[in-house]
């Protein structure tokens, strides 16, 4: 067994010698068993000297068992012992487990006493596994080894921070037994004292025991300091008072702590359960009495959270620009759990709907150029923001709880506000329209049928146009937004006016190259042609080609399944590519799928993101994304008097829920009779009704009714034209600017609040920015740690544009008295080059106390 041992250590360490130190001379019997296992056994003496020239230079090549019938000098005199060196370069045979332990480790031997002490656990293969960040030379200590102990009787399955353990033990205390349990195990291993010297030193507390009584203690003091962590001088009726920290240093300790429990993905769920648990005396309505709704806490309880959400949900629809500019702040938190988050975000999008309806008197505008206007630059925003709204609603709609009684009577009031919106303003639309006789001619926008000819004809180099079905002029306007704020490259949009009638077959005509269309009655529909060729999907290349013969289509699905090298090989052989993305039709137009139409937009917009940058990669730097048509979508049941007859027609037709095709109609029509050809580039003699502003034509079949397009609404005719590129020609364009706006020039509870103002919006001009602020001494060593502001706005809104961020000091800055807040670029590795701030901090080492 010993020689085997041995073998293994030779072979396993690739060293041939081996030291062995015999205090009592009972090894004895085995050399003889090593000898004959074909290892050198030599004894030690006094031949020191000759027996390191033979080991050096004769027995290079031999395995040598060095046998010293004497104990191992004792750590004060090794120094003196003549082959330490060898010692050190080879390997000890050690017996016992400790020593086997520290041999097998190469720990160092003043720490025999520390593993012999633990040695019950550290022999486990199990323990040494999960220990096995600092079982070497370089990491074993005795505090890494007791924080290691104490991590894995936490149930961590490695050794982890110190901050990590207690918030874990914290959370396992909301449970009386299991912590009993845990004490009882840290306390055999004598680490509780360890433990409870944390929390003391946190929260410059003296408890002599960790038990459930004095973490109950403990917890109240943690949560209460975190929760008034901006508030340096308590009110006189703040009967917690006494439980605040006063040192700089120790906020600053608890600060940092707390901030690392929030960011644990592991365990920031278990702060509320923790505090709701252990410390109910501090009862955090209490602190909204003394302190207000608006004052800034350290941390907020579901209680607080709901008083706030109660407070925007009453004030919403009569005081909504104040509503929106405190919801502002909810809907971009990190912290909040979706239940409320999403109840925020709803309150924020009804504000801004609001913001837009009572900006218009009324609707009526001089020239359907003025409508556009309007719409493209205002009002399509209703559009944007009741989808996110409706969105953001229907997600949360089953975990309102006691709100239900407030958010569903401002859903139902928004959906009342957004349907009148949609008939105030397309009935004046079409009446502008009527007035011209629907002569999109005369109209002064781009048309939908000149889209080749505007963006391609004329055009060089590579291009993808990527055409998303039913992606009305709204959701170009958000790809738009998130392209411009995420992106160095240049976006525009504008709006492009598509035919009547607008639906699929019409609009992915209109796209492609062509100097006029013509229309056949087709059996179930009408049939377009250009050049004598049906454009339907499968002629679609060959039209292209007739134009350009470098060209080709493809579907969205094939486009994202092609590699970076094989989208770069497509593109030797073509400059223009056509990719269809078939997604938000194919939903709205089944009536089955239709109120899963705000859902897809989501993933629609996503899709597309995905898609230009897999394009970038292929070395294509012109993206264009357009759609065949728009659409109208009503969340609540439509009424009997939004439904209107179909007409009669003469001759041929082709009818629509949103329109009718005929040659001819009989007597007179509910809605709106026009001709094809004034919508159209198609000379044809055919005509078109169209029921008054959203109403629906009575039609039997599986087709959507809430969804519907083919009518003459801004939202079903207006289309966007995004285009994506980047500039070769421009030099690198400016970032955008920032402005500290905050008053604070001191800090005295161990963090700072810092509110930041982007100067401008987002644009073409001006780029995002990402800067690093964090406080640093004068000579620029850090005070705090670096926190990222990623400056990409893009809204008009300066109310938009607010950055806050929380500074805390770390040691070195909690013995400061003062400090600087600085920004820098994020590409300023060497941080030399400061952004505008360099504003003088005062530290506060003491609280500021009242004498009450």
């Amino acid at each position: 067994m010993i020689v085997e041992k041995i073998q293994n250590i030779l072979k396993q360490q690739k060293r041939n010698i081996i030291f062995y130190f015999d205090e009592d001379g009972s090894f004895k019997e085995e050399l003889k068993a090593i000898e004959d296992a074909g290892i050198k056994v030599v004894e030690v003496s006094n031949n020191y000297f000759e027996l390191k020239y033979k080991l050096e230079f004769e027995w290079t090549k031999e395995f040598v068992f060095l046998y010293h019938p004497f104990a191992k000098p004792s750590p004060s005199k090794i120094k003196k012992y003549p082959f330490l060196g060898l010692l050190k370069a080879n390997t000890e045979l050690r017996l016992d487990d400790a020593s086997e332990f520290l041999s097998d480790y190469r720990l160092n031997e003043i720490h025999l006493p520390l593993v012999k002490q633990y040695i019950k656990q550290l022999k486990l293969k199990r323990t040494q596994k999960q220990l096995a960040k600092i079982l070497d030379p370089d990491h074993f200590s005795t505090d890494n080894l007791k924080l290691g102990l104490i991590a894995i009787t936490l149930n961590y399955h490695s050794v982890t921070d110190k901050n990590s353990c207690m918030s874990r033990l914290l959370e396992i205390a909301t449970d009386e037994k299991k912590l009993d349990k845990t004490i009882k195990n840290l306390r055999e291993l004598e680490l509780d004292e360890m433990v409870l010297l944390w929390f003391n030193n946190l929260l410059d507390t003296e408890y002599r025991q960790l038990n459930y009584e004095a973490l109950i203690e403990i917890v109240n003091k943690l949560k209460y300091n975190v929760l008034v962590a901006f508030i340096s001088k308590p009110v006189p009726s703040d009967s917690y008072s006494k439980l605040k920290l006063e040192r700089t240093a120790d906020i600053n300790k608890l600060q940092s702590f707390f901030q690392d429990w929030q960011a644990s993905p592991n365990s920031k769920g278990a702060i509320n359960e923790v505090f709701n648990t252990l410390a109910r005396d501090i009862n955090t309505s209490n602190l909204l009495d003394w302190y207000g709704v608006e004052q800034e806490y350290g941390y907020y309880s579901e209680e607080m959270l709901d008083a706030i959400l109660n407070g925007l949900y009453d004030t919403v629809l009569t005081q909504y620009l104040e509503t929106k500019d405190k919801s502002i702040k909810w809907k971009r938190s990190d912290i909040l759990e979706d239940r409320l988050k999403l109840q925020f975000v709803f309150i924020y999008h009804v504000a801004s709907i609001l913001e837009v309806l009572n900006a218009f008197k009324s609707f009526k505008f001089n020239t359907p150029e003025d409508y556009i206007d309007a719409y493209k630059n205002e009002l399509y925003k209703v559009d944007l923001h009741y989808r996110k709204a409706t969105l953001a609603f229907d997600s949360v709609r089953d975990k309102l709880f006691e709100f239900e009684d407030k958010a569903i009577p401002v859903f139902n009031d928004i959906n009342g506000k957004y349907d009148r919106f949609l008939i105030e303003l397309n009935t004046e639309w079409q009446k502008i329209l009527q007035e011209t006789n629907f002569n999109f001619h005369d109209i002064k926008v781009p048309k939908q049928f000149d889209f080749h000819k505007n963006y391609l004809q004329d055009f060089s180099a590579k291009v993808v146009v990527i055409i998303s079905d039913a992606f009305r002029y709204e959701l170009g306007y958000e790809l738009y937004d998130e392209l411009m704020a995420d992106s160095k490259n240049l976006v525009e949009i504008e709006p492009y006016l598509a035919s009547l009638p607008s639906y699929t077959n019409l609009g992915m005509s209109n796209l492609l190259p062509n100097k006029g269309i013509s229309v056949e009655k087709g059996d179930k529909d009408l049939v377009f042609k250009i050049d004598g060729k049906s454009t339907i999907s499968t002629n679609r290349a060959k039209i292209l080609q007739n134009s350009e013969p470098k060209s080709a289509c493809l579907d969205y699905s094939q486009a994202m399944k092609l590699s970076r090298d094989e989208g770069r090989d497509f593109f030797k052989d073509n400059r223009v590519l056509y990719i269809y993305h078939d997604w938000m039709d194919s939903i709205g137009d089944t009536r089955r799928t239709e109120h899963e139409t705000f859902n897809v937009s989501a993933k629609a917009i996503e899709d597309i993101k995905n898609l230009i940058m897999k394009i970038y990669g292929w070395n294509v730097y012109h993206v264009l994304v357009t759609s065949d048509h728009g659409f109208l979508y009503n969340n609540t049941t439509l009424t009997e008097s939004s439904r209107e007859q179909l007409p009669k027609p003469i001759g041929y037709s082709r009818d629509h829920s949103r329109f009718v095709v005929a040659d001819d109609f009989e007597g007179e029509l509910d809605g709106y009779g026009l001709e094809m050809k004034n919508t159209t580039n198609i000379d044809t003699d055919l005509k078109i009704a169209i029921p008054r502003a959203i109403n629906r034509y009575r039609k039997q079949g599986n087709i959507g009714v809430q969804f519907v397009h083919g009518g003459a609404s801004l939202q079903e005719l207006l289309v966007p034209v995004v285009k994506f590129y980047k500039d070769t020609k421009k030099e690198k364009s400016d970032l955008v600017t920032f402005n500290r706006i905050d008053q604070n020039d001191r800090i005295a509870s161990g963090s700072i609040k810092i509110t930041l103002l982007q100067d401008q919006p987002v644009d073409n001009e001006l780029k995002s920015a990402d800067v690093l602020f964090a406080l640093y001494s004068e000579k620029g060593d850090l005070y705090s740690k670096e926190v990222e502001v990623h400056f990409n706005s893009t809204s008009g809104n300066p109310k938009e544009r607010i950055f806050e961020i929380i500074l805390s000091l770390n040691t070195l800055g909690s013995n400061a008295s003062f400090c600087y807040l600085k920004g820098f670029h994020k590409d300023d590795k060497s941080r030399l080059n400061p952004l505008g701030t360099n504003d003088l901090i005062k530290v506060n080492t003491l609280m500021e106390k009242d004498e009450f």
